[in-house]
C-alpha cells in the first residue's frame, strides 16, 4: 500500500491493488507531537500516525493570528507625513485619516469604518515598521 500526500487540497491518497482511495485530512490533529527527531513530526489522519519532514524555516515562521478589527496597522514600513484626525474624532469609512509615505509614494489611508479614534500612536515625522499598530478604534 502506498500513501502521499497532495499537498494542494490536503488530503490523503491511497493506493492500494491499483485501486486509489481519498482520505481529507480534516481528521488531522492540531499539535502533532514532535517524534525522536526533531526533524520529524507525528500527525494523525484518521486513525493512522504519519511522520512528516518539519524545516527550521518552517517551525521559525510567524504564526497566523485573527485580524484585530479594532486596530489599524501599517503594511508596509514608511514614514508619517500628517495626521488629519486627532484622539476622539467621530469617523466614518472613507475618512483620510492619515498620509503616510511608503516606497517614495504618499499614501492616504482612509477610515474602513465607522468609529471613534480612541488612541493614536503616531506623530508627524515618525517612521514605523510593517505591522506597527498606527491609531486604535472604539
Amino acid at each position: 500500500m502506498e500513501k502521499a500526500w497532495n499537498t494542494s487540497i490536503l488530503k490523503l491518497e491511497t493506493m492500494v491493488k491499483g485501486t486509489k482511495t481519498e482520505k481529507k485530512s480534516s481528521n488531522v490533529i492540531a499539535n502533532p507531537k514532535i517524534a525522536a527527531n526533531p526533524l520529524y513530526r507525528m500527525i494523525v489522519v484518521e486513525g493512522t500516525k504519519y511522520r512528516t519532514l518539519s524545516t527550521r524555516k518552517n517551525e521559525m515562521r510567524t504564526k497566523w493570528e485573527a485580524p484585530k478589527l479594532k486596530e489599524l496597522k501599517s503594511f508596509i514600513p514608511g514614514t508619517v507625513v500628517s495626521l488629519a484626525v486627532k484622539e476622539g474624532d467621530k469617523v466614518e469609512p472613507g475618512d483620510l485619516l492619515m498620509i503616510y509615505e511608503a516606497m517614495k509614494m504618499q499614501n492616504r489611508v482612509l477610515c474602513p469604518f465607522p468609529g471613534i479614534i480612541e488612541k493614536i500612536n503616531v506623530k508627524e515625522g515618525d517612521r514605523v515598521p510593517k505591522g506597527f499598530v498606527l491609531a486604535v478604534y472604539k
